[in-house]
């Protein structure tokens, strides 16, 4: 042991460039610090050190060859004969070299996956704890997704690292419950992570002592939540919600952290203030003080006070009768549990004398609390609020009703003006016309009407782009080749919606040979397809004087076809003239008479969402130059989002970068993009790549190809040469289009006011006027000699460069 603590010693000196103070009290994490116990004790175990001017330095961001030697300290990982011989393919900075290899040996970490010098994020160290804790089988299951709002910004590779990470505790997520996946973790973060995780690795020998309390008086940020996870701490709070069928309940404590606690299996504990027993008898609004056994589990609760019965009124979520349990699903959507007391009173207007029986799921009532039960509940208004799943017996859109079958009992229910019809698969809304006779739903009824039927069991597509290769349309039958080039052959459904060029009241016999198709699948058949008479692809060959085109169709196939003299050409661009037509354009043609009548130009351009007004079906955007541009998504308007199968419009965020695709002035697609920002850290022109380092960390290798063009300012190049080490760079990668690599705009100056740590913007001083900026959420900060800054640190007068995308700062370097 006294070894093993001089290697911890030996590494620290060399890693962390601690002294030998490292252990006593650190100069900048005073007692009220919210993670200031945790970091004493695990500074004792060796796990980290401080610096050589007895800092801790606790904001301060760890690199992932930093986080990966913490990990091996508070495993005490041993090394060994094969220790010496697992290969280093990178290089590391010297006194590191013997954790990382047992860090390689242990499969904490692995070779491509790993860059020394790149800061840690929260993501990546998600899957680090959970390799630490010995659970990475259950991440790889793939069974469930995290509950995060920004889950869809989670790197697919750590998409279940995060979620067992959450299942864990062993990062917490944001006020806003979101994860933010790219923010990098520091020091106090770090080591607060893995004291949560010390208590859950295989084989545990040494934990922790309890987190010191931090003052409730200070709020520490989210991200520095210590989550009071560690055992035998003593944990005051307010219930948020109740989960008695999981044993867990989710507590709000005195600094904003939501943490979920759960009770040993099969246990039911006393609750000291209660004349009862179990989760149940706790209500959200109840201020308890949880005790936590060393396994992390809750061994005792104590009710400080009840929540305050103001407000008890409600819409019947659920009600018990075997449990005497009612759930009221309260203003804030949040659901508060009650029990029933056995002489419970009933009011409702009319009835002589009601019963618990005349209480349905989605009536709104009002509560009266004797202690910790219901003695009275009081109908306010029948059916105002209620979900109901049955199968669709009668559906008649004549008379607005639906007939359901409900757990064997046939109900009735009128329908709403403007029904809210959601099949999964269909982004743009499905209509009533698309639910059958036998389908699954879930009915939201609102004062007595339906307002939205939810189908499940059944998954429908959303639309799908083809051509047509044959029709039977006396066995209704069609076989298209889609852009893959599979062939496949669909049925289509009797009540199929069937549109070609723009006459809704087409049949099967109307779609021909050769046309685009745009359609939609329902259990695999075809429930809707729509046609304009357009056919897709690039120009291959244009012949101006003989008024001939060669035009290669998106299926592969090369045809010439003859110009009309009076061809209509329109484009987003406005070109209007055979002239301004390019070989290798992609383009939609209209024939008539197998002679083409129309092109429609395919131009694309790139905006940064502003807005998105959700009811409107519209983004509303601005291009480079500061130019508006209304995005209406609806109408067959693809939209594409990275990771998400079927999107819409909640899956677009302000600030996004999308690409918008247009055919003649008519908006086809728009594809969210997913921009890597960096400074270039190498250039290689024989090999055309070149190398950046990310502002959200990590490294990224970038192959340059013809076609991708760079835009310095408003010049554009297509050669790599015009890229320089220490550009500052956005680069959007898209397949069909190629990559855009955009330099940064460069800013210069000295700060007019100091900076707290909640700015959006700041002013800069030119010397001659001064100018407002705004600060993007990422904003990496640092000096030229590579320290990071917080924004709290700035202050007036500080010589700083500042680089910018989209009129938005993403870097600050203070000179």
């Amino acid at each position: 042991m006294i070894k093993r603590t001089l290697m911890f010693l030996a590494a620290c000196l060399m890693c962390f460039s601690i002294s030998s103070a490292a252990w006593a009290a650190f100069s900048d994490v005073p007692e009220s610090h919210w993670a200031a116990g945790t970091i004493d004790k695990m500074s004792e175990l060796g796990v980290v050190g401080g610096y050589t001017d007895g800092t801790f330095k606790p904001g301060k961001t760890v690199n992932q060859a930093e986080a990966v030697c913490m990990a091996v300290r508070a495993m005490n990982l041993q090394s060994d004969a094969n220790t010496a011989q697992t290969q280093l393919t990178f290089t590391v900075p010297e006194g590191m070299e013997s954790d990382i290899r047992l860090a390689l040996q242990h499969g904490l970490v692995k070779s491509d996956e790993f860059s020394v010098n790149s800061g840690a994020s929260r993501a990546w160290v998600a899957r680090l704890l959970v390799r630490v804790i010995g659970k990475e089988s259950e991440a790889e299951e793939k069974l469930l997704l995290p509950n995060y709002t920004d889950a869809y910004k989670i790197p697919d590779w750590a998409v279940y690292y995060v979620r067992v990470a959450q299942d864990y505790d062993l990062i917490a997520g944001y006020d806003d419950h979101s994860f933010r996946p790219d923010n990098n973790v520091s020091r106090a973060e770090m080591v607060s992570f893995l004291a949560r995780a010390m208590n859950m690795m295989p084989n545990t020998v040494t934990t922790p002592d309890p987190v010191t309390t931090p003052n409730p008086i200070t709020t520490p940020a989210p991200s520095q939540s210590t989550g009071n996870l560690i055992g035998g701490s003593v944990v005051n709070g307010t219930i948020v919600k109740v989960y008695p069928e999981e044993n867990a309940l989710v507590l709000l404590d005195g600094w904003q952290n939501i943490n979920t606690y759960y009770l040993p299996d099969n246990t039911s504990i006393s609750v000291i203030g209660s004349n009862s027993s179990g989760l149940g008898v706790l209500q959200p609004g109840d201020n308890v003080q949880v005790t936590l056994d060393t396994a992390g589990y809750v061994s005792k609760i104590n009710v400080l006070s009840r929540g305050t019965a103001a407000g008890n009124e409600g819409v019947v979520y659920d009600l018990d009768f075997d449990t005497g349990l009612l759930t009221l699903q309260m203003s804030n959507n949040q659901l508060k549990p009650y029990l029933i007391d056995d002489n419970v009173s009933v009011r409702v207007d009319g009835v002589r004398f009601p019963t618990l029986q005349d209480i349905r799921d989605g009536d709104r009532v009002k509560v009266t609390i004797d202690g910790d039960r219901v003695t009275e509940i009081e109908l306010l208004k029948e059916a105002a609020s209620l979900n109901v799943s049955g199968e669709v017996i009668i559906i008649d859109t004549s008379k607005n009703i639906i007939n359901l079958n409900v757990h064997g009992s046939l109900q009735i229910y009128r329908l709403s003006s403007n029904v809210d019809v959601n099949i999964s698969g269909i982004s743009a809304g499905a209509f009533l016309s698309d639910i059958k006779e036998g389908d699954t739903v879930t009915a939201e009824i609102e004062d007595g009407y339906v307002v939205a039927l939810n189908v499940t069991g059944r998954e429908a597509q959303d639309e799908l782009r083809g051509t047509v290769m044959a029709v039977d349309s006396t066995n209704d039958i069609i076989t298209l080749k889609d852009r893959l080039n599979n062939i496949k052959v669909y049925d289509i459904l009797a009540n199929a919606r069937i549109i070609v060029n723009s006459d809704d009241d087409a049949d099967i016999s109307d779609i021909k040979q050769d046309m685009e198709v745009k359609f939609r699948l329902l259990d695999g058949d075809i429930i809707y397809i729509n046609t304009d008479n357009a056919s897709e692809g690039i120009i291959t060959n244009l012949d101006k004087d003989g008024m001939i085109m060669d035009f290669q169709h998106i299926n592969g196939d090369k045809k010439t076809y003859f110009i009309q003299k009076n061809v209509d050409i329109n484009s987003k661009d406005k070109r209007s003239d055979l002239e301004d037509i390019r070989r290798g354009d992609y383009a939609k043609i209209m024939l008539d008479d197998d002679e083409v009548d129309e092109i429609n130009l395919q131009s694309k351009y790139i905006y940064q969402v502003e807005n998105v007004r959700k009811s409107y079906s519209r983004l509303e955007a601005v291009d480079l130059n500061g130019n508006s541009e209304r995005l209406y998504v609806e109408n067959g308007v693809d939209l594409v989002v990275p990771g998400i199968t079927y999107p819409n419009l909640n899956d677009v965020n302000e600030g996004d970068l999308v690409q918008a695709t247009y055919y003649g002035t008519d908006l086809d697609q728009v594809e969210v993009l997913s921009p890597a920002r960096g400074i270039i850290t190498a250039v290689d022109p024989t090999g055309s790549i070149f190398s950046i380092n990310l502002f959200n960390g990590g490294t990224r290798t970038i192959s340059f190809r013809s076609g991708d063009r760079i835009e310095i300012g408003t010049k554009v190049y297509g050669n790599i040469s015009y890229l320089k080490v220490g550009d500052r760079v956005e680069v959007l990668e898209n397949a069909s289009s190629g990559t855009v690599i955009r330099t940064a705009e460069e800013v210069a100056g000295t700060l007019a006011e100091d900076c707290s740590s909640g700015d959006s913007h700041i002013y800069i001083d030119k010397g001659y006027n001064w100018k407002r900026y705004d600060l993007n959420n990422h904003l990496y900060i640092h000096t030229n000699s590579g320290s990071t800054y917080s924004l709290g640190n700035l202050r007036k007068g500080m010589d700083i460069k500042a680089y910018m995308f989209w009129d938005e700062i993403y870097e600050l370097v203070v000179q």
